[in-house]
């Protein structure tokens, strides 16, 4: 279902982390409570409407923070329409509904987010970059 997935660094990530947890992941969905969170477009590719981004794991709720700042969590299963912007420069990105699902009352088990942005390639594009750690968020987590 999921085409891509990346692991995205989760400071309050529980289970083990390993010096790979900022690498592309391949085919295939990753080990239930590794620990890890994963995010990418679940709408499918090409250009739509509406595009929808997911992601699981414990680190969600961080993404989704990081994306909506200063704001804080919408209320479990409710859309909100929110500005997303790039948390590293700040630059608005779309403004889109996006939804929060705290696990285990989730489709996966774990904590989740969704954010329904314009379909179009770039705005696409900048919200899946906009999730993708920063070099030094994957040396924080190898070291620890």
């Amino acid at each position: 279902m999921w085409r891509r997935f990346w692991t995205l660094v989760a400071g309050a990530a529980r289970g083990p982390r390993s010096p790979r947890s900022c690498t592309r992941q391949g085919s295939g969905a990753p080990v239930p409570g590794s620990g890890a969170t994963v995010f990418a477009l679940s709408s499918g590719q090409g250009r739509c409407g509406i595009a929808v981004i997911r992601t699981s794991g414990p680190a969600s709720g961080h993404a989704l923070r990081s994306l909506t700042a200063p704001q804080d969590l919408p209320p479990a299963r409710s859309a909100c329409l929110r500005l997303l912007s790039h948390p590293r420069s700040g630059e608005p990105l779309d403004r889109a509904l996006v939804l929060w699902f705290p696990g285990p009352q989730s489709f996966t088990g774990e904590d989740c987010a969704e954010f329904h942005v314009h379909g179009g390639p770039a705005v696409v594009s900048g919200v899946l970059q906009a999730l993708v750690p920063s070099r030094r968020q994957c040396a924080r987590a190898a070291a620890s």
